[in-house]
């Protein structure tokens, strides 16, 4: 079994700049079509893409722009920071009591 990390090949800096830092500007201007194949692949690859993609896509910018049109994200004063938990997929670790 072949275990190819998307996480990993989205953070490496020979494809991204400031590969940890969230700057979604970086897709803009046909960037992804500077990208060698497979650098970036949210959805899988070959024969076996997730025939949702680009749906899931597209509605992620619709909800996006609904959230930001009608309220200010910003963090709450209490705020930490998020570990990723690398499992099937990929999610903040839980360090709470409750959880």
């Amino acid at each position: 079994m072949i275990l190819i990390s998307s996480y990993v090949m989205q953070h490496n800096p020979e494809y991204f700049d400031q590969p940890e830092s969230f700057i979604p500007e970086r897709f803009v201007n046909n960037f992804m079509k500077s990208l060698p194949a497979f650098a970036y692949f949210p959805f899988g690859g070959g024969p076996r893409v997730c025939i949702g993609n680009h749906f899931a896509i597209k509605e992620a910018v619709f909800v996006l722009a609904c959230i930001a049109k009608r309220y200010r994200i910003k963090l709450a004063p209490d705020h930490h920071e998020v570990t990723p938990l690398p499992s099937l997929t990929l999610r903040p670790k839980m360090d709470c009591a409750w959880c």
